[in-house]
């Protein structure tokens, strides 16, 4: 391995910028970070899984990849290790989220360079549709990991904040919207918009539910799954 003075990522952080690059910068390069409900939630999670089970948790870092995180646990079945994830919400109709792909993606990416094997798989177990999903780590998902350690690092370099995502559904629970500002941004480009977040919740309130619920219901269910 050849030495580098590339900064290492957390694989969080890696999760955080396939979800939006937006937050990504917030919490990587501006270093703002608000704990909501939803993260505590998650925190919660976490401890009663180490109090009900046996984790077997890692922590790596690696270099040259430019990565560094900790896993919730790795299993073993049929002489194969693979990286085990839990999420608090829901799984993408039986499916793994784009941004939970690449977090195991890397995990798996570390694991095999820490131990010298091949890892072919990793699992993420979905607590609120008791899903567990199978993520096969193959070349194309490698190469999404390597992606975005590469924007990561370039993101590093900018001094402004990059633009709101174009889908609104992802702002809808993130605990940094109150910094990120979504809703003022979107109604400055389009005096027209209508925002789907109530922020305070309740205040000014329409009826929209008929029309929006399922996309904020999604949007938590999203939410809770990427942060977790």
């Amino acid at each position: 391995m050849q030495p580098t003075d590339r900064p290492l990522t957390r694989v969080m952080a890696l999760h955080a910028l396939a979800y939006c690059e937006r937050l990504f910068y917030l919490e990587e390069v501006e270093e703002i970070r608000v704990a909501d409900a939803n993260v505590y939630a998650g925190r919660r999670l976490h401890v009663e899984l180490a109090d009900d089970e046996e984790l077997q948790t890692l922590e790596l870092e690696d270099a040259e990849l430019g990565l560094v995180g900790k896993m919730d646990a790795i299993r073993r079945r049929d002489g194969e290790i693979y990286p085990y994830e839990h999420k608090r919400g829901r799984s993408n109709n039986g499916e793994a989220w784009f941004s939970d792909r690449v977090q195991v993606g890397a995990y798996a990416m570390l694991l095999e360079r820490s131990l010298e094997t091949v890892i072919r798989q990793a699992r993420i177990r979905y607590h609120r549709d008791h899903k567990t999903v199978i993520v096969n780590i193959d070349g194309a998902l490698c190469n999404d990991v390597r992606r975005m350690i590469d924007r990561a690092d370039e993101l590093r370099s900018r001094i402004e904040r990059p633009p709101i995502t174009p889908n609104e559904n992802l702002c809808i629970a993130c605990s940094l919207s109150p910094v990120c500002l979504p809703e003022e941004i979107r109604k400055e480009a389009n005096p027209d918009y209508e925002s789907i977040r109530l922020s305070p919740p309740q205040a000014g309130k329409k009826d929209h539910s008929h029309h929006r619920s399922w996309r904020s219901s999604i949007s938590q269910q999203r939410y809770d799954s990427s942060r977790m």
